[in-house]
């Protein structure tokens, strides 16, 4: 049958017990995201996105370090950063707490639109990929990525279980995120897998409940062809294909990068991980009937992807929490028609216990106010954590503002840097005429210079060479690097000192 021709299925009516629970959780998802609005590379998307609306035109060359400076940059992000610098401008880090928040909320509502089963499920499945995906939520452009991610998805939802074809949103969509954030090779390998699955679904002839004909796989993949033609209007042109190759081809990046490294399942937060995976294949064990080819792979896919790197966590709670709905309700379902529930159990799991008649718009208005506490407690939160003072105590623990501040004091621009990778992105924000030796912008910086950058402040063979090699003659740094150590012993003459840095410079080089 074809793709066009099925209609869509009728979903059960929603009682007011449901949709308070639905909207009760949206909003715990807002007060997990509602947080300080710090991250090493905010720093200098921000600095990018000032500097693109002061040109008028996107930053496409490197202007903020000494060993990449006027080299072809493909910026994939840079409407991404013209938002940031605006929402800084406008509303400063209450703005950006506030769309941070909102995106990583919008990203897990569309999840949510994706699930099948009761609202008991729905928000219990909700929160578990909340707490997931909470590892990678930051005021990063990222963010872009995991909503346009879930829309891709609701998308291919609308077009395999509910027969509603909007498969032409597609490329607008691909265009859209191709110039947010260079993460849309998500939104490819999301279609990929999707597409190996439903062939697995006609190879093997599973009796699944959905399943999509070979002339509606030629439609998306025809609708699919189109979205990466339109992931070229872009000011990078053809370069934005290579964005996904140069990043993941950087060696460093997993051994010394943390969110490119595997997954530490000593820490309990990212346990979550493997809770949510084996809540997914414990239901469809429980199933009763195979799983979906498509949710099948789709879950394999990015768990491998998550397994790998942890900043892939949060695309897999995006694409794991309906999965988990789809299979524990048709679990439940096929333990019902084995061993049917009592009347009372069954209730309760559907939600259908809110009063009827008179009590019933006294029950609605208990909902109501209760949603009004729960978003009025959203905000009060979103305001505590981004007030200046609390987040300038967090910023003074994670970036060497008070160095930076000597710095701005006493400039030395005759001094060439090498700096700490995670200070880099504060460094390009706070000192704009004192270029880095690195930051966060690893496509740009490539194995060349972040290899140099390990040897230098590890204080490795051949670490002095490295400094001549790129003409350093300053260093900010950790106190206990190798480096410091080692400058000490060369003669560098320290310049200034506390518990989180220290700075030196070659006395040679000083004016």
């Amino acid at each position: 049958m074809g793709v066009s021709l099925l209609m869509s299925k009728p979903r059960a009516p929603v009682s007011s017990t449901q949709r308070l629970l639905l909207v009760v959780t949206v909003i715990l998802i807002f007060l997990m995201a509602a947080r300080t609005p710090l991250d090493s590379d905010m720093w200098w998307h921000l600095r990018a996105g000032e500097q693109t609306l002061r040109d008028g035109r996107p930053l496409l060359v490197d202007v903020f370090s000494h060993t990449r400076y006027g080299a072809a940059w493909i910026n994939h992000s840079w409407l991404s950063q013209v938002g940031m610098a605006l929402l800084y401008r406008w509303g400063g880090f209450l703005a950006l707490g506030g769309a941070m928040a909102l995106l990583a909320t919008l990203s897990m509502a569309l999840a949510l639109a994706q699930c099948h089963g009761p609202a008991a499920l729905k928000s219990a499945a909700l929160v578990l990929g909340g707490v997931v995906a909470s590892v990678v939520w930051g005021p990063r452009p990222q963010l872009a990525s995991l909503v346009l991610l879930a829309a891709v998805g609701y998308v291919l939802y609308l077009w395999k279980w509910r027969r509603v074809n909007r498969l032409w949103l597609l490329p607008p969509l691909f265009w859209l995120w191709s110039n947010l954030h260079g993460g849309y090779a998500l939104g490819f390998l999301l279609i990929g897998f999707a597409l190996a699955g439903e062939i697995l679904n006609l190879t093997l002839r599973l009796p699944v409940e959905a399943p999509i004909s070979r002339r509606g796989l030629g439609i998306l993949a025809l609708w699919t062809g189109l979205s990466a033609l339109t992931i070229l209007i872009n000011p990078n042109g053809l370069g934005v294909w290579r964005i996904p190759f140069q990043t993941v081809n950087v060696g460093a990046l997993q051994q010394f990068i943390s969110e490119w490294s595997s997954p530490d399942f000593h820490d309990p937060l990212q346990q979550a991980l493997l809770v949510l995976l084996f809540a997914v294949f414990a239901s469809a064990a429980l199933m009763g009937r195979p799983i979906d080819g498509a949710d099948l792979t789709v879950v394999v896919g990015f768990a491998l992807l998550a397994l790998v790197a942890r900043r892939n966590f949060g695309p897999f709670a995006l694409v794991a929490v309906p999965v988990l709905t789809r299979c524990a309700d048709c679990a439940v379902q096929s333990w019902q028609a084995r061993a049917p529930w009592p009347t009372w159990a069954m209730r309760l799991w559907s939600g259908e216990s809110a009063p009827v008649g008179r009590g019933a718009w006294a029950f609605r208005a208990v909902n109501l106010a209760l949603a009004g506490v729960l978003i009025f407690a959203a905000l009060i939160k979103l305001y505590a954590v981004t007030y200046p003072a609390l987040v300038y105590a967090y910023l003074g623990q994670q970036a060497p503002a008070r160095a930076a501040a000597w710095l701005e004091q006493h400039p030395m621009p005759e001094l060439r840097l090498i700096n700490e990778y995670n200070w880099g992105g504060y460094l390009v924000w706070a000192l704009p005429h004192t270029p880095v030796f690195v930051d966060g912008r690893t496509d740009l910086f490539g194995d060349e210079v972040i290899g140099d950058w390990i040897i230098a402040v590890q204080a490795g063979a051949g670490w002095e060479q490295t400094l001549q090699k790129w003409d350093v003659g300053m260093a900010l740094l950790e106190p206990d690097r190798p480096l410091a150590a080692k400058l000490r012993e060369q003669g560098w003459r320290l310049l200034y000192q506390d518990d989180q840095a220290v700075i030196y410079a070659d006395p040679r080089k000083l004016r």
